[in-house]
């Protein structure tokens, strides 16, 4: 085109339009299989019991877009500008420049490579001729196993710390005592963490009633049960909420004045601080018993949905006028972490409550002593509290939660597949690439006896030269990654789970790499001479 006089502006604008054009048919194609992926991950976690709404992404979708557009112009169309200003022969050379001097001495590494037989003296020249492609697909390489291993380190180090915290949160080995009708919401109330579509009203139950409301001394025989490590009292409640202002100091060292005044009804429980039994992450701290009438801590999803700064801010409990600071916002599965706490016996004074009332009282008991006890529950439960008052293992609720945590790694899952994939065509085209460059040589190699084997190790080696540097790189690049972007209260793994990690990912690349050789080789079985008369 450029021979028979074409401007290399519209050589430019004419290749650029076809990239464009690759562009939109790939996007739309990929956005059509991601919605059909997308509902199909929805379906089978449906099945598995997590409940999932679809939803159409209107804000990254449209990033994404316009960000590949300007990549393209930019990227691609900066080595388009370069080709089109390109003498022709450089053009033609493709990958191999048209000055290459094949008697150059090696360096240091390459010559030291070459040294150790033959093939790999042969993949080294092969690479070191074709430096172009190789910078490409080393890029291509380093960016798929930086995702691959940031993921699957990132959804590691998340699920094992997600499960901890809730863990932290729910406790374990934990019986409820109350009327049945408190336990039943009670329960319901961790279940909604798990699943979206349930919801526990303030007019679903008034737990204040007085039917609900019973005095510990009743069950006071609950100490002299061996098994039970620890009793902790409680008084749980809906309540109006409001959203009190505060000053939030900012990193230059100015007051600003933060708080929109939100209300809302949530539960708030009453407990002591030195019975709780729950490890709550918290970030801030809890109410001591000196400072329980001015403080509180609350979950996160109140913190972090209806407050600016919740450590800089306070909350009034309307129905008892009592306005609390808070000290302290805990990662709290109860009520999707919509829950306030606040000191036992302050909420009982601000109730005018006058006969230490409680109506959830929640255990510790010994591991796996739950049957060897469950009689003696239920014999002091009937006697002293009646037959409307029972008790039930928190412990099926906690699984249920846990079991949430550990699914949602399934759609990260997803994603490392779909690059596992992006990987093995990508080693297939990078062999693919320059095969018929390298046709001659194999041929010529066919020639004086050398086996397919041969070729195939050939082949393989040029490959591994790819994987091993960006795969080495992807592991510092995302160990730092995670190190700078995941929550700093997470659970840091084991030091050898990275590099773990990155053993399958090697170990996976190099299949890949071997996997993607049978149709080259296929291919190369078919070379003739008369191939080269197109050169």
């Amino acid at each position: 085109m450029k021979a028979i006089g074409s401007l290399p502006k519209k050589l430019y604008s004419f290749y650029l339009t076809e990239i464009y054009l690759i562009f939109f048919i790939g996007f739309l194609i990929g956005l059509f299989s991601g919605f059909l992926t997308y509902g199909i991950s929805v379906l089978i976690l449906f099945f598995i019991g997590m409940s999932i709404n679809f939803q159409l992404d209107l804000f990254y979708l449209p990033i994404l877009f316009f960000s590949c557009l300007g990549g393209i112009f930019i990227v691609p169309g900066y080595f388009i500008r370069k080709i089109g200003e390109q003498k022709i022969v450089k053009s033609l050379s493709k990958d191999i420049p048209p000055n290459y001097n094949a008697s150059k001495p090696l360096n240091f590494i390459p010559k030291w490579l070459t040294l150790i037989g033959l093939n790999i003296k042969i993949s080294v020249i092969n690479s070191l001729r074709r430096k172009g492609e190789f910078k490409r697909y080393f890029i291509v390489f380093l960016i798929t196993s930086l995702i691959v291993f940031t993921l699957a380190l990132g959804v590691f180090v998340l699920n094992k710390s997600s499960q901890e915290w809730v863990k932290k949160s729910q406790g374990e080995d934990i019986i409820a005592i109350g009327h049945r009708d408190v336990l039943g919401n009670y329960s319901l109330m961790y279940s909604m963490f798990s699943d979206p579509d349930l919801f526990i009203y303030n007019n679903s139950i008034n737990f204040l009633d007085s039917e609900y409301l019973f005095n510990y001394s009743y069950v006071e025989d609950l100490n002299n049960i061996i098994e039970v490590e620890k009793i902790d009292r409680r008084l749980i409640g809906f309540f109006n909420t409001e959203e009190q202002d505060g000053y939030h100091i900012s990193e230059a060292g100015a007051y600003h004045l933060v708080g929109q005044g939100r209300t809302g009804i949530f539960p708030i429980i009453g407990l002591n601080i030195t019975e709780m039994i729950q490890n709550f992450e918290i970030e801030g701290s809890f109410f001591t018993d000196s400072d329980s009438y001015m403080r509180m801590f609350i979950g996160d999803g109140l913190a972090y949905n209806n407050f600016d700064y919740a450590l800089d801010q306070s909350l009034m409990i309307d129905e008892i006028g009592h306005i609390f600071h808070i000290s302290g916002v805990v990662i709290d599965s109860f009520y999707s972490g919509y829950t306030g706490y606040v000191d036992l016996q302050i909420l009982r004074e601000d109730l005018n409550f006058t006969n230490n009332e409680i109506n959830l009282i929640l255990l510790k008991i010994e591991s796996d002593s739950y049957e060897s006890i469950k009689e003696e529950f239920e014999t002091i439960i009937a006697v002293n509290l009646g037959v409307n008052y029972t008790h039930i293992q928190l412990e099926p609720f906690f699984r249920q939660n846990i079991r949430f945590i550990s699914n949602l790694t399934l759609y990260p899952s997803f994603i490392i597949i779909i690059m596992a994939i992006i990987s093995f065509l990508s080693l297939y085209n990078y062999q693919k690439g320059g095969i018929m460059d390298k046709a001659k040589d194999f041929l010529i190699m066919r020639a004086v006896g050398s086996k397919y084997k041969y070729i195939r190790r050939i082949l393989f080696l040029e490959s591994l030269y790819v994987i091993v540097p960006s795969i080495s790189l992807s592991l510092g690049i995302g160990m730092i990654i995670n190190s700078l972007f995941l929550f700093e209260r997470i659970s840091l793994p084991h030091i050898s789970v990275p590099f773990i990690i990155f053993s399958i990912e090697f170990l996976l690349f190099l299949f890949f790499d071997f996997l993607s050789l049978y149709p080259i080789i296929k291919k190369v079985k078919t070379f003739k001479i008369k191939d080269f008369n197109l050169y």
